[in-house]
């Protein structure tokens, strides 16, 4: 069980490098193939990201939408009107936990319609919906969907959706860097930024915290802290990101 659990970690430390890199600028390629290839690698059929238009803003067409949908579904999608009732989009945009999309069952013969519709079109059998609030405030929704039996699906989705929903983060962030938007600076308060600084400097935990003279979890805690604030799923790619970004300046690296 250890070992599986190493094997579905290593998966989607894989994807977060791709997503990091298109976020520092080391990745210049399109992020609808990278997600392409994070679907195959972390066992999902497809992958969907959508920005939503601002709150204000009625027009479906203004929302930003990266997917890995057959262009057949995609085409058939706008030409039937179905982004003007959308139930996954519908639920999604004020929902705040994920959400399978199972749970949008409905005798509405219109859903019923959009989701037989999707299944022809090898959307997937099975999907599950995150949603993402970035730190510009804006609202995103990522979507995995899968051909797994509703028992593998369950057990899937049990196994890795900590990964999934780290993932979620990095997409959006991916998006930003993708559409070569500047992103909002991180504010890290002056220990978080102390231990980045020696992490960036190879230093382990309890390296820091023998150096500055604190406790070895006061010092994860704030490594965990910082790693948050930068939506990255491990300390490394925490620190390439705060490096590459400003947040932490490369002349007190070395």
């Amino acid at each position: 069980m250890l070992d599986r659990q190493i094997w579905e970690g290593a998966k989607f430390d894989n994807s977060a490098i791709k997503l990091t890199n298109i976020m520092i600028g080391y990745d210049g390629g399109e992020l609808g193939e990278t997600l392409k290839t994070i679907a195959w690698e972390i066992g999902c059929r497809h992958i969907a990201y959508l920005r939503f238009a601002p709150e204000k803003c009625y027009d479906p067409s203004s929302r930003t939408t990266i997917a890995t949908y057959p262009k057949e579904w995609q085409t058939d999608y706008f030409l039937k009107g179905y982004e003007h009732f959308d139930p996954v989009v519908a639920h999604g945009r004020n929902a705040l936990l994920p959400f399978d999309w199972e749970t949008l069952a409905s005798d509405d013969p219109r859903v019923l319609a959009f989701f037989a519709d999707a299944a022809k079109h090898g959307v997937g059998r099975n999907g599950l919906s995150i949603p993402v609030r970035n730190r510009r405030g804006e609202r995103s929704l990522v979507s995995f969907t899968s051909d797994n039996s509703r028992t593998e699906w369950a057990g899937y989705k049990r196994t890795n959706m900590p990964g999934l929903q780290n993932l979620s983060s990095l997409i959006d962030e991916a998006a930003d860097a993708h559409a070569k938007l500047p992103l909002p600076p991180v504010m890290l308060s002056r220990r978080e930024e102390e231990c980045l600084i020696w992490a960036a400097r190879g230093k382990t935990a309890q390296e820091i915290a023998e150096l500055i003279d604190l406790g070895f979890s006061l010092v994860k805690a704030h490594l965990d802290t910082a790693r948050h604030k930068l939506h990255c799923m491990n300390l490394e790619h925490a620190v390439a990101v705060a490096t590459a970004t400003g947040v932490i300046p490369v002349n007190c690296i070395h």
